[in-house]
């Protein structure tokens, strides 16, 4: 029985035309490579090559084997390519924690996607404005608001700008009319965050804009935040991409605006997971394509989420 090894040196040999122009192909010496070629003629009881001074030369039976041998070298790297995708197979489950906005607007709709092209995989979205510990398994990935405190077990990144603005709903500015100016919040009411939401960037932005407005109620939820300044309760800080479009709300303060990065969180030993890349990469492009989201007619402001690297990122105005 020949050694299945030696059809790569037949096939180097054929390709190259010398055992020495194979040798350097294959990496290994002139003498290995001639060795071999006798080793495999010998088993197959036939002669493959014509020894020539100018190099060798297939036989007809060298031919009939060469097309067979590459036939063989074909099916072995196919096998590999398999393998490869068998390694790369997405299947597993997924908790996934970001804040209520992000899921209902983003993420839900991320996930059913992302099931149709992968049924093995099963996610668990976690939605509340409450920050998950990843490093105790809480959860798998994290998107979230502001700026990531350095945890050596964790690796990140930033994949979008969320931004914030003031909003009222038609009913309060008919009773209460708008601010004109940041200090005429004293004046009017304002819808606060409560327990987790306190942390959000816009509600320490809130809080500094207008130290002395009434707060009229607190709420621990962005749509509950929504369904307040709908009502008509006061002044909130609220998404961009949710509220520019809502005909039930009024912009507040239009040339004040406060953005906040987007971050999307995981441990470093996931890294290469393949369910967490798969939804990594996906989530990242979403954000990226999200970009060009309206904020409303009546908003001249930049898209309620912007890629990394926007101009002014971060910075409340």
């Amino acid at each position: 029985m020949y050694d299945w090894n030696d059809l790569r040196y037949l096939i180097a040999v054929a390709g190259a035309g010398s055992t020495i122009a194979a040798a350097r192909r294959l990496g290994v010496n002139q003498t290995t490579v001639a060795r071999r070629i006798d080793a495999l003629e010998r088993a197959l009881g036939v002669a493959l090559f014509e020894r020539r001074a100018s190099g060798y030369a297939l036989t007809a039976r060298g031919r009939e084997a060469l097309a067979l041998a590459s036939r063989v070298e074909r099916e072995a790297e196919a096998l590999g390519d398999t393998a490869g995708a068998w390694r790369r197979v997405v299947s597993g489950e997924l908790r996934v924690t970001t804040t209520e906005i992000l899921a209902m607007g983003v993420i839900a709709p991320l996930v059913a996607e992302l099931r149709e092209a992968w049924p093995g995989l099963s996610i668990e979205l976690l939605a509340e404005d409450r920050r998950l510990d990843l490093r105790s398994g809480e959860a798998d990935v994290a998107i979230r608001l502001g700026e990531p405190d350095p945890e050596p077990e964790l690796v990140g990144r930033r994949i979008g700008e969320s931004h914030w603005a003031l909003y009222c709903g038609a009913n309060y500015s008919a009773r209460h009319g708008l601010p004109a100016m940041p200090s005429d919040l004293a004046g009017h009411r304002v819808i606060a965050g409560s327990g987790a939401m306190t942390r959000l960037p816009a509600h320490r932005w809130l809080a500094g804009l207008a130290p002395e407005a009434p707060v009229a109620l607190r709420c621990n939820s962005v749509p509950n935040l929504i369904a307040a300044a709908r009502s008509g309760i006061g002044i909130a800080p609220l998404p961009m991409f949710v509220a520019a479009d809502d005909p039930a709300l009024v912009r507040c303060l239009p040339q004040h605006s406060i953005s906040a990065p987007i971050w999307l969180i995981h441990r470093a030993g996931q890294r290469d997971a393949a369910h967490v890349r798969v939804f990594v990469d996906a989530a990242t492009e979403r954000f990226r394509t999200f970009r060009g989201r309206s904020t409303g007619a009546s908003d001249q402001a930049a898209a309620a989420v912007l890629p990394t690297g926007a101009a002014g990122a971060g910075k409340p105005s």
